[in-house]
């Protein structure tokens, strides 16, 4: 009996290990690496891009493909007291298949590629979206789970700021009122540090709405920050994003236009339709010629059948109406020149979200810099000498609250930094049009 105990007892504390080890393994921080992953595979904005990309690539075959042909039945000659089509006495049979211009189909098929490739663009565009968002939404929860760590960390000096005013007045250093001033601090904090909590819980929503998780779904992040200031210049960077998916995506769009224009010029040229038929005819039974042997009557009935025949028509598309050809002409120009006025004004724009995205991060470099080699260390300096002046005497507690929320504002404006560097960066490879990694743009195998 002790030894069947002592193997339920190991039993069950080796359940409550393993389980305890799953839940720490599901509640382990990830990386911005592991969320970007988890994104790009499951965010389903991504898997609709994907497939419009699919769909537009299978359409490409069918612009260039012939229609299908037409058989046709015909029943003619029925007669006139009768509404069976059984009853008619020639039965046609008749296969047509019509033929496009080799020059429109040609078009065609360069359209539909463009169009194919013009939605591959976007497919990469939305994935570099997507991506940008996750890391917006990455950063906002790091920075504001950090801002309620600093905070609290410093609701704790608040509090023993209160225990050492409460000392100085019992012994009649201080008035109540130094008291008083620091616990209505620690109580502010509080409200602070709820609000953080707030923005906090929505920041990890919408990253869990990203990576197509719950929204409530726990979530534990790791701290990541570059250490490294943009290097790149303004020119470098306006170059590489001439090959991003935003400018390919237009300039597939031009390239479609030019095949539109293509288009409309060929379209007075003539299609034809080629048609084969066969006819067949009843048998039919009429009277015998007249036997003077008879006194006139009929002979016997004699049966003939009109054998059968084939037919062949070939019908050609006439451009008769030579207005209609040339406002298809004028229009395609139109969205051509619309299209290549497009491009530029992509090109123009994206060239102002790099100078503004580089701008950004260079300026909130500039401020990490700042924070980390003269503010933070003047703010620590003049919170210990004020600690140190408040025991003393020779400063009040109106000194001691300044210097504290210096101290805390300056390790929060160091983080927000970070933080906003990160996001300026991200902004930059978007404009830039720099993919994150992410498998590969491959058709669906199809059977």
């Amino acid at each position: 009996m002790q030894n069947r105990g002592l193997i339920l007892t190991l039993t069950v504390i080796t359940i409550l290990f393993n389980a305890t080890g799953l839940s720490l393994a599901a509640q382990a921080p990830l990386s911005l690496d592991e969320v970007l992953a988890a994104a790009l595979k499951t965010n389903p904005a991504i898997t609709e891009a994907q497939k419009r990309w699919e769909e537009k690539q299978n359409r490409v075959p069918l612009a260039r493909a012939l229609p299908n042909p037409k058989l046709g039945i015909m029943k003619d000659d029925i007669p006139t007291n009768s509404f069976n089509p059984l009853d008619g006495m020639m039965t046609e049979y008749t296969l047509s298949q019509e033929f496009m211009n080799p020059g429109k189909l040609d078009a065609m098929g360069k359209m539909a590629e463009s169009d194919a490739a013009m939605s591959a663009a976007e497919y990469e565009a939305k994935k570099l979206d997507i991506s940008t968002q996750v890391k917006q939404a990455y950063y906002d929860y790091l920075y504001n789970s950090q801002a309620v760590q600093i905070m609290q960390e410093n609701q704790q000096l608040m509090k023993q700021l209160v225990d050492l005013a409460q000392i100085n007045y019992s012994t009649g250093m201080v008035a109540l009122q130094d008291t008083l001033k620091a616990q209505t601090e620690v109580s502010k904090m509080d409200v602070e540090i709820a609000s953080m909590g707030a923005m906090a819980s929505a920041a990890s929503g919408k990253v869990n709405t990203l990576m197509g998780r719950s929204a409530n779904a726990p979530l534990s992040v790791k701290e990541v920050f570059r250490t490294t200031a943009p290097t790149q210049t303004f020119d470098t960077l306006s170059k590489q994003s001439l090959s991003g998916p935003a400018v390919r995506g237009m300039e597939q769009q031009v390239e479609m236009a030019k095949n539109g224009v293509d288009l409309a010029k060929r379209l007075s040229n003539p299609d034809f339709e080629l048609s084969l038929g066969r006819k067949s005819y009843k048998s039919m039974t009429t009277a015998g010629p007249a036997d003077p042997s008879m006194g006139g009557m009929p002979g016997p009935d004699v049966t003939t059948r009109q054998p059968s025949t084939w037919s062949i028509g070939v019908m050609a598309m006439i451009p008769l109406w030579g207005d209609k050809n040339q406002a298809e002409v004028k229009s395609a120009n139109s969205n051509l020149e619309a299209s290549q006025a497009a491009l530029q004004n992509m090109k123009n724009m994206q060239a102002m979200d790099i100078q503004m995205a580089l701008s950004d991060a260079q300026a909130y470099w500039r401020q990490i810099e700042l924070y980390q080699k003269v503010v933070i260390p003047q703010s620590e300096a003049t919170y210990q000498a004020a600690i140190v002046g408040y025991g003393s005497g020779k400063v009040d507690m109106m000194d001691m609250l300044e210097g504290v929320n210096t101290l805390r504002n300056a390790k929060l404006a160091l983080y927000k930094a970070k933080v906003e560097y990160e996001k300026a960066m991200a902004n930059l490879e978007k404009a830039v049009g720099k993919a994150p990694e992410a498998p590969k743009l491959e058709m669906a195998n199809k059977e």
